[in-house]
């Protein structure tokens, strides 16, 4: 264990954009854990102070409503980070599972998924996602799930040439040979051994659902019980010559987030991705 967490630490250190990024997220996963300690207001408190400007009262201003600007971010915090990780991780297991089978399988398997996934790509992905949620909701868990049924196309293509590759490596041919199952050669070879460009891709595929879910609170369509970044941009159009600052701040939160999650997943592309860790050692 001390070994392995030694690796980890190298391999980190190792890694100036994912040793930054990790820094920042851990800066957005501590917000979210200490939201009512942080916030100095309940998120939806409101104030006599309608559209004041950011003072000692209110650090970052308030919006139309009265509500306190840090505060909504604050608290923002952890629905952005639920959302995303949470549609992150299905369209992860999704384009995983479609990827592994259709690439290892092969033949006809590959031929019905294949085109299933030439679909997916076709489609325009935000539409799907805004129809589905006027149809059923705007409700957090309806947005969590559509956008990670809507959005695991890349995972599958990165899955699917990772185990076409796979299955004519020696080890995959002699587990066959011997008589394993292929359903257990897949999980217990297959997925294992290519699963690492998909772990560096899901994780920016955090930032998009957070990019996504902002964007249909901004459109009205997010759950107005929840607070979300794109609720309190949304609040501040209204105000963007007397109120710049509730849309700049909303707008700063969500830029350092997605910025967060590229940082840590290009740096973990890097770490995991024998060419590009090998370009990286030439350039240094």
């Amino acid at each position: 264990m001390k070994k392995t967490l030694q690796k980890a630490w190298a391999v980190i250190r190792g890694n100036t954009q994912l040793k930054i990024g990790l820094v920042l997220l851990c800066l957005l996963l501590l917000t979210a854990l200490l939201a009512p300690l942080l916030a100095p207001y309940e998120p939806f408190f409101l104030s006599d102070e309608l559209v004041a400007a950011p003072s000692g009262v209110h650090p970052l201003g308030t919006d139309g409503l009265g509500r306190d600007v840090l505060s909504m971010l604050i608290f923002g915090t952890r629905t952005s980070l639920v959302v995303g990780i949470t549609a992150a991780f299905i369209a992860g297991i999704i384009g995983t599972l479609l990827g592994g089978v259709a690439g290892y399988f092969g033949g006809r398997t590959d031929a019905v998924l294949g085109e299933l996934i030439n679909i997916f790509m076709m489609m325009p992905t935000f539409f799907l996602v805004l129809i589905v949620v006027a149809l059923f909701g705007s409700g957090l868990f309806n947005v969590m799930v559509v956008m990670g049924l809507t959005s695991w196309v890349g995972n599958a293509k990165l899955m699917r040439a990772q185990a076409m590759s796979l299955r004519q490596r020696t080890f995959v041919r002699a587990s066959e040979a011997i008589g394993e199952s292929r359903l257990s050669i897949l999980f217990r070879h297959v997925i294992p051994n290519g699963i690492f460009p998909i772990i560096a891709n899901t994780t920016m595929g955090i930032a998009s659902a957070i990019l996504t879910e902002s964007s249909l609170a901004f459109l009205g369509l997010g759950d107005p019980n929840i607070i979300s970044w794109g609720q309190v941009i949304q609040s501040g159009k209204s105000y963007l010559t007397n109120g710049w600052w509730i849309c700049l701040f909303g707008g700063l939160a969500i830029i350092y987030t997605v910025v967060t999650f590229y940082l840590i997943g290009d740096g973990l592309n890097r770490v995991l991705s024998p060419k590009l860790r090998d370009l990286g050692k030439e350039g240094s």
